[in-house]
């Protein structure tokens, strides 16, 4: 075995992301996964939560807000050259908080079905392994 590179023009469309959000992917493999994500300013995913996976976020333009908690009244800001952690299972939404696009690198180690689309932050999560 040895290294891999990804070269820009070599990243796919990325699957596994919320619905309607659009990105790129580098690497899936068995238990890890890179990708890209770009949302205009004021953009939001939908409420969802990454099952098995622990999902880290890298800023380097805009601003990240992940809004969660009960009734989604908790919100996390990741700002350029921030990384962020977002644990498995845990029900939230990505929004581009800032005055410009949001440009981010996202990482998730684990395992299993890569998102999965909620009613909303109060919304029950499947049964846990």
């Amino acid at each position: 075995m040895k290294p891999s590179v990804v070269r820009v023009e070599q990243r796919v469309v990325a699957g596994g992301l919320p619905k309607g959000v659009i990105g790129q992917q580098a690497f899936h493999h068995d238990q890890g996964w890179v990708g890209f994500l770009h949302l205009e300013p004021g953009a939001s995913s939908p409420w969802h939560h990454h099952g098995e996976w622990d999902s880290y976020a890298y800023v380097f333009a805009g601003a990240l807000r992940w809004e969660h908690g009960p009734g989604g009244a908790d919100a996390t800001e990741i700002r350029p050259g921030e990384v962020g952690h977002m644990p498995r299972w845990m029900i939230h939404r990505d929004v581009s908080a800032g005055d410009e696009d949001l440009e981010m690198v996202l990482f998730r180690a684990g395992g299993g079905q890569l998102t999965i689309d909620v009613d909303g932050p109060d919304a029950a999560t499947e049964e846990r392994a």
